[in-house]
């Protein structure tokens, strides 16, 4: 009974963010108390209290690249849409155009990246952000941009994961 609500409510948020959730699926038929401990991980990801929209989703979207995960991409995309953001900051934040963004997320941005792709650090960017948003809105950037990372790691360690390529980023560009 539990298992068949908790598949309505996957099937829900699957509706919510145009993707498959298969993996979700899977965890709630294997174990419900798995299933509970996975959705911890969004209740830590998702309060955006101390950073603007463009920059949180800026972060999340930057992360879900990082790993390297289609689908995780996809619905990063459309959370972004529901929140807010503007098509064109979209574009640019995937595309990694910084001339095309606001200057606030550039270092946003840089620090994603060189956090979630490259497993470095960049002093500059994170002074940016900090200067602009306090030690409250680094350490909520830090989660965000390595939140969405880590979850194409559970969908690749089983079985779930597809790989970004450039046609799904220009069909997530031009899809409104």
């Amino acid at each position: 009974m539990l298992t068949a609500i908790a598949i309505r409510l996957i099937r829900r948020a699957e509706i919510r963010l145009g993707v498959k959730l298969d993996y979700i699926r899977q965890i709630a038929r294997t174990d419900l108390g798995l299933l509970r401990r996975y959705n911890r991980i969004f209740g830590f990801l998702d309060p955006n209290c101390h950073v603007p929209v463009a920059a949180y989703h800026t972060a999340r979207l930057r992360g879900a690249l990082a790993a390297d995960c289609g689908t995780c991409v996809e619905a990063e995309v459309s959370l972004a849409r529901a929140g807010g953001l503007e098509e064109h900051v979209i574009a640019a934040v995937l595309a990694s155009d910084l001339a095309a963004l606001p200057p606030e997320l550039a270092p946003v941005i840089l620090l994603s990246d060189a956090v979630t792709s490259q497993r470095q650090d960049d002093l500059d960017a994170r002074a940016a952000i900090l200067s602009r948003y306090g030690e409250a809105g680094l350490i909520e950037l830090s989660f965000a941009m390595n939140g969405a990372a880590m979850l194409p790691g559970i969908k690749r360690a089983m079985g779930h994961a597809t790989a970004c390529d450039l046609t799904l980023m220009q069909r997530l560009h031009n899809r409104k």
